[in-house]
């Protein structure tokens, strides 16, 4: 028999989660998400600049979280609740009360799409309660992004070596594919002058150096770009026909050239040195909160909480792919850290009092996300299991 530890973790040991035995109980859970379908973060007129080719506006400003966006994170959050729990366990004040103890929402607070992520998750795990996201004051929480105050230090001559590794082992025919597709699409003459324009997606990839920090430069960096909007447009219920894709065609196109974001995420954010300097110290904040040990990165984390959500973006799931030996794709969906992605780290107590944790990957189809549907978590959900530490030494 499950033993009643507390109201809240009664709604996740509840839940869907059908693989585990009677005896096991689930102590902590780690979500972290990606926000929802958003905006291309700069201006119609500069992705014209960039690709060649005209691009839609929007209905939101570049970068911004549409409506659509908020309802199908919204049917995101509640299918991953209703996963680990088949009751309304929020109802009565108690239970309430007992969520503001136990749980903390935590956001990326550098965007606007990524604070209103943590109010949604804030809002559908624990409906009818008043739980509260929280983000840092300071414009940067290098949680999220180490990089952009400076605090994450990399190693230059390490990474350099790790980038000709990902290059050596590029996966060239379905990368090459992609930037072959998204060049007859957006400038087929793009690479017609001498001196190749930033319009050629065939021009070479190599890592330039800003304020300490890396970044790629060349055909993979745009082909990734653009390759990604024209999921999120999809996504958000536009036509690409303007792309010369016609509708039906719209999922193998876009299965075909979401190979180039992949081989932007290998090329760098995959990279150990990268993932380790800019995400690290998401890492051990999560290894500190599930060995019971001090989160100084998050405030309001305490003794008694046991549920942790991290409002993030597609860069901290590939972050944590990397420092926690993981990988995952889907059938269903190209783009592996598509919006509203979550991955949660589950503890687990057993019978004999061992504990262990275990990884899962919830996702949304093409379709699901363009439906703003919920997805069908029994049959999408991946487990995984790390190949690096999870508790902290």
């Amino acid at each position: 028999m499950i033993r009643r530890i507390s109201s809240l973790l009664v709604l996740f040991v509840l839940g869907g989660c059908a693989s585990q035995t009677q005896e096991d109980t689930l102590e902590k859970v780690v979500f972290l998400g990606r926000h929802g379908i958003r905006s291309p973060t700069v201006s119609p007129q500069e992705m014209q600049r960039r690709t060649g080719h005209a691009w839609q506006a929007w209905s939101v400003a570049p970068g911004e979280m549409t409506d659509h966006g908020t309802d199908a994170l919204r049917a995101m959050v509640r299918a991953v609740r209703e996963n680990y729990s088949q009751t309304a366990l929020f109802q009565s004040p108690q239970s309430c009360q007992a969520v503001e103890r136990e749980a903390v929402v935590w956001a990326d607070t550098a965007d606007h799409r990524t604070r209103q992520t943590g109010e949604v998750w804030a809002k559908d795990i624990a409906p009818g309660c008043s739980l509260q996201a929280g983000w840092a004051s300071t414009p940067v929480d290098p949680l999220f992004n180490a990089f952009g105050n400076r605090a994450g230090k990399i190693d230059s001559a390490l990474l350099e070596r790790e980038f000709e590794v990902a290059k050596a082992t590029l996966p060239e025919p379905a990368s090459d594919a992609a930037l072959k597709t998204l060049q007859a699409f957006l400038a087929p003459n793009g690479c017609a002058a001498k001196s190749a324009s930033s319009q050629c997606l065939t021009t070479r990839t190599t890592i330039e150096w800003k304020k300490e920090a890396p970044r790629l430069q060349g055909g993979f960096v745009t082909g990734g770009m653009a390759a990604e909007s024209l999921l999120l447009a999809y996504a958000e219920g536009l036509p690409l026909t303007d792309f010369g894709i016609a509708e039906q065609d719209v999922p193998h196109v876009l299965e075909t050239v979401m190979q180039a974001h992949e081989a932007e995420n290998h090329l760098l954010r995959r990279l150990p040195e990268y993932a380790r300097a800019r995400n690290g110290m998401m890492a051990e904040s999560i290894r500190a909160f599930l060995s019971d040990q001090p989160v100084n990165a998050i405030p309001g984390i305490l003794p008694s909480t046991t549920v942790l959500v991290l409002a993030g973006h597609d860069t901290n799931l590939t972050a944590m792919m990397t420092l926690f030996g993981v990988g995952w794709s889907f059938s269903d969906q190209p783009d592996s850290t598509a919006p509203n992605t979550v991955l949660a780290f589950e503890r687990w107590r057993h019978s004999d009092g061992t504990r262990d944790v275990r990884l899962r990957v919830f996702h949304q189809s093409l379709e699901e996300l363009r439906e703003a549907r919920a997805p069908d978590i029994g049959k999408s959900v991946i487990t995984l299991s790390p190949a690096r530490p999870v508790f902290a030494p």
